[in-house]
């Protein structure tokens, strides 16, 4: 019989950070539960240990920056290593050139490169470098990019509408940014999309939407805050063989040193002195130490094939646990690679309250299992098959009690009100 984790500690530090963090939390949806654990002590590999001593398998990574693994030697040891001499000053570092070489010759736009320390920044960065070079204001957006003004279109209080209104969104579609130009009636000075959320993910579509937005006189952004490194070493555009004129990139950067990147084509990145970007961290030594060793080792170990085979088992296994209890609502896949797997309810998957749903990953994290229904799962490179292979255990154990809670709830209210699942799981590009 598996034991179901306590959370008093983390219950503890949550009730007492009410009264001095705004919310409780830096984060937007924490706690992600009812029942949920807050505080962590300690992660190392593909775990985390939280206050209570509840030890989980992460398939969150952070969010995605854990690309290799927490606390992962050789960049860790960099990163010590970097700070005997000192790692910021009123000077640049000169492994700063050396991470911009290696960007360069990772990411087929990459002639130039920006660091930054978050992917808003950087993106934030890319959209105002376009408006200044076509001396243009509208954006065409489909995707998350970030938590600046300009891309919350309106859903929060504190934002006036002159931030979003220019920045209208399109479905990912090719033909969709063509209505757009066409409706707006107005001159666009790029279009950015996230490759993790624009479909379809094809090289056809994508390269449709770059001949539309150059065909309008728009620069294109790939915003591949969470598809670089990931993907493929080079991003999304490497694996699809379409390439954007400027690119963002942080998350799988670092292996979780907080650092991003503006990179892009020569002849519009070196406008950007012309419209200032600063930061005083930006050009800390700590994160770029890690960034190169990061990327290094991703190149030199294969580690996105190790990725995708992760991501794949997973997915093999939850759509297996699927059948072996003849539940058709919950599905596994590829969300857009496998290395980025998603498990969600057709009737929840645009409603991650959707009570059977939420009640499924809940079960997840107190048996041991860090899952969410908010977000695309990440693997990184320290799951091993035995450590997919036991967070299918645990799915498998919660599954069978889902079962039994959705039969008990099927005539609640709430559970009809559940939304219509309306399209379809995305295959993995090969």
């Amino acid at each position: 019989m598996r034991k179901q984790y306590s959370f008093e500690n983390s219950k503890k530090l949550w009730l007492e950070a009410q009264d001095i963090i705004p919310g409780g939390s830096q984060a937007t949806r924490a706690p992600l539960y009812p029942e949920f654990p807050t505080y962590f002590k300690k992660a190392k590999g593909c775990r985390m240990w939280d206050v209570d001593g509840n030890e989980f398998i992460d398939l969150l990574c952070s969010i995605g920056p854990i690309i290799l693994g927490y606390a992962y030697d050789r960049v860790d040891n960099a990163v010590r290593e970097i700070m005997k001499d000192s790692f910021q000053s009123s000077m640049n570092h000169p492994i700063q050139l050396e991470l911009a070489r290696l960007l360069i010759e990772v990411i087929p736009c990459a002639e130039q490169v920006r660091f930054l320390k978050t992917g808003t920044e950087a993106t934030q960065a890319a959209a105002r470098l376009a408006r200044h070079i076509t001396k243009r204001t509208y954006i065409a957006r489909c995707g998350y990019h970030g938590w600046a003004d300009m891309w919350w279109y309106g859903k929060t209080e504190g934002i006036p509408k002159a931030a979003w209104e220019t920045i209208p969104r399109f479905n990912g579609a090719a033909e969709d940014l063509e209505n757009l130009f066409k409706k707006t009636n107005e001159p666009f000075a790029a279009v950015i999309l996230c490759p993790a959320d624009t479909r379809p993910f094809t090289k056809e579509n994508y390269q449709a939407i770059v001949d539309i937005a150059h065909r309008h006189g728009a620069l294109v952004i790939f915003d591949e805050v969470k598809t670089g490194f990931r993907t493929s070493l080079g991003g999304a555009q490497e694996l699809l063989g379409v390439t954007p004129d400027i690119t963002t990139v942080s998350k799988g950067m670092g292996n979780g040193y907080p650092i991003s990147a503006v990179v892009g084509k020569e002849e519009y990145m070196r406008r950007m002195p012309e419209t200032p970007t600063a930061g005083t961290f930006s050009v800390e030594a700590i994160s770029i130490a890690a960034a190169i060793e990061t990327i290094r080792e991703i190149k030199e170990k294969n580690v996105v094939g190790h990725l995708w085979n992760s991501g794949q088992r997973l997915i093999d296994g939850l759509n297996k646990i699927c059948r072996d209890y003849n539940m058709d609502e919950p599905r596994a896949y590829a969300d857009p690679v496998p290395s980025m797997p998603r498990f969600t309810w057709k009737s929840g998957e645009d409603n991650p309250q959707h009570p059977v749903h939420q009640y499924f990953f809940g079960e997840c994290v107190k048996y041991g299992l860090f899952f969410s229904q908010w977000h695309v799962a990440f693997v990184n490179y320290s799951h091993k098959n035995e450590d997919i292979d036991e967070a299918l255990d645990i799915c498998d154990f919660v599954m069978a009690k889902t079962k039994k809670y959705a039969a008990n709830i099927s005539g609640n209210a709430n559970y009809k009100k559940a939304v219509v699942h309306k399209s379809n799981p995305v295959k993995a590009a090969t």
